[in-house]
């Protein structure tokens, strides 16, 4: 964090480490050094009964919409967390109140450049839905549509960047001074997290996503997503039709009716992962509506993932190695598409992999399903050290989503057996004499460019070392400890310069400032010299709890 930061957020970061304490983390903020964390000691802490990781959600909560926002990214990282802990921030939900609507009408006609009564002809104030980053009202426009009017909630982007800075300084105080977690790059997993909830920030993406998906679903006849008014959209304002519906939990149909809702629902999601490599990541029952004519509605489509080609061929890879019980190729798989910054021990991974493996013994197409295997591969492969991409984690979490959705639609739902088609339809695919020609040709293509330009390298080089123009860099390690003290000297030092211009200001305005005449001055500078003994106060205590350390 940077230094003028720590004094810009102290209220926040007060409010943090009170919560912290009160759910029993004091000696996990005396180990970071947290600032503000002194006074925490006249916090009572909770006598509830519960776990760490229980502790982690109901802080979550405490913390409020930003930490619980981060906490459902992080719940589907299973590859970077304890299996624990993930369940636990799994039963996080949104619960937000709403902004009241004196609030909202402004930023919404803000947005739409003009007032709400020249753009639409009806418009509900009540909002039909509200989540942590916008809330969502039913109108009709001047033409006649139903719209539903996604609106984001004033002051959030600023919220979330200054929660997320004092996260990121959390994460590399815990990095810096707790061995056990080094291991899990914490300050990348925050920056990961961080860019995934910017991007929901804007709803042009989601609008683009939802416009993209209809354009690539082979289906509209069974599953569509809401078409989106662009020319109202902007980053925090989302229109889109309003369709009418209900949840597949208040379904009303035949048995055979809702199986073949489930179907849909299971085609469309494998349909995305395996031939379009573009995927709604949180497909769940509060996302889904079923239409009056039959037809499913897939809606929310802020978080996405992607799977390049060759991200979809590892995932064939592995699930044919758990299907054929060849815990050998599915480490092959995992390895070459791994990014760690660790060794990593294969015969230990191997070994993990197979243990998993005893688990779907019959094949594939067990009781257990497709969602599952990759969950328990995906924590396997993080406490090996070797970090997937971010999408892998979101389709485990699209797979079982779709699941539980099947199920409440059809309690006989085989996610299993609608998958295998797409399985197999990429197996098909990636062998296929047009593909392996065309990737033959752009290696060949690839490799013929580099070939000519080599001689151009190494006449370069040649010059370059004959006019001593080479540079040879050297990256130092394990300066950590040096750079935490350099940043906790300037922050000190920033702070007692700051108290000294608050001694001086205020001693210059006391001066000639008469109490009688100029009440407001003489306040001013008494409110200065009280908070300058308040910050000279904490920083003795800072500096006579860091010499006591020593």
């Amino acid at each position: 964090m940077n230094p003028l930061h720590v004094i810009t957020n102290t209220v926040r970061i007060a409010e943090i480490s009170t919560i912290l304490v009160r759910n029993g983390f004091l000696e996990f903020l005396e180990q970071i050094e947290a600032p503000s964390s002194w006074f925490s000691r006249f916090v009572s802490p909770r006598h509830d009964r519960l776990n760490i990781w229980q502790r982690i959600r109901v802080t979550a909560e405490d913390l409020g919409p930003t930490f619980v926002k981060f906490a459902q990214v992080l719940s589907a990282r299973p590859d970077v967390l304890p299996q624990p802990l993930i369940d636990e921030l799994k039963k996080l939900r949104d619960q937000v109140r709403p902004v009241p609507w004196e609030q909202m009408r402004p930023a919404l006609e803000r947005e739409l450049g003009d007032s709400i009564e020249a753009v639409f002809a009806e418009f509900n104030s009540t909002p039909v839905a509200s989540g942590s980053i916008g809330q969502v009202y039913r109108a009709r426009l001047k033409s006649g549509e139903a719209v539903a009017v996604k609106v984001q909630r004033p002051g959030i982007r600023k919220e979330i960047r200054a929660d997320f800075e004092i996260i990121a300084w959390f994460a590399q105080q815990m990095q810096t001074r707790v061995p056990e977690l080094r291991a899990y790059d914490l300050p990348a997993i925050v920056t990961e997290a961080s860019d995934g909830i910017t991007q929901e920030l804007d709803f042009t993406i989601e609008g683009r996503n939802a416009d993209f998906f209809n354009s690539v679903n082979p289906h509209p006849e069974e599953i569509f997503a809401p078409r989106v008014f662009e020319c109202y959209t902007t980053k925090r304002l989302l229109v889109f039709e309003w369709v009418d519906g209900v949840s597949p939990a208040k379904v009303t149909a035949t048995p055979e009716e809702r199986a073949r809702l489930a179907a849909i629902g299971g085609r469309s999601v494998f349909h995305q992962i395996f031939l379009a490599g573009f995927f709604h990541a949180d497909p769940h029952t509060g996302n889904l509506f079923v239409t009056p004519d039959g037809r499913l509605c897939l809606i929310d489509w802020g978080l996405t993932g992607q799977l390049t080609r060759h991200m979809r061929y590892f995932l064939a890879d592995v699930f044919s190695g758990v299907a054929n019980q060849n815990a050998e190729k599915v480490v092959q798989a995992a390895l070459a598409n791994a990014v760690s910054k660790r060794r990593i021990d294969p015969v230990r991974l191997e070994k993990d992999v197979q243990i998993v493996l005893r688990k779907y013994q019959r094949d594939l197409s067990a009781s257990e399903n497709i969602g599952q295997v990759m969950l328990d591969l995906l924590y396997v492969f993080g406490s090996n050290g070797i970090r997937l991409a971010r999408d892998y984690s979101l389709l485990t979490k699209a797979v079982i989503s779709i699941e539980e959705a099947g199920k409440t639609l059809d309690p006989a739902f085989d996610i299993n057996s609608i998958a295998q088609p797409f399985l197999r339809q990429l197996g098909l695919d990636r062998w296929s004499p047009k593909t392996l020609l065309g990737l033959a040709y752009w290696d060949v293509r690839a490799a013929l460019r580099q070939l000519r330009e080599l001689p151009g390298g190494l006449q370069r080089l040649l010059r370059n070392l004959e006019e001593g123009e080479t540079t040879i860099n050297f990256v130092h390690r394990g300066l950590d400890s040096l750079r935490t003290a350099f940043e906790n000297g300037v922050n000190r030092l920033v702070l007692a310069i700051i108290i000294a211009a608050m001694l001086l200001s205020s001693s210059l305005i006391i001066a000639r400032a008469n109490p009688e005449s100029q009440p407001a001055m003489y306040t001013i500078s008494e409110c200065g010299f009280l908070f300058a003994l308040f910050f000279g106060l904490c920083l003795l205590y800072e500096t006579w709890r860091h010499g006591r350390k020593k």
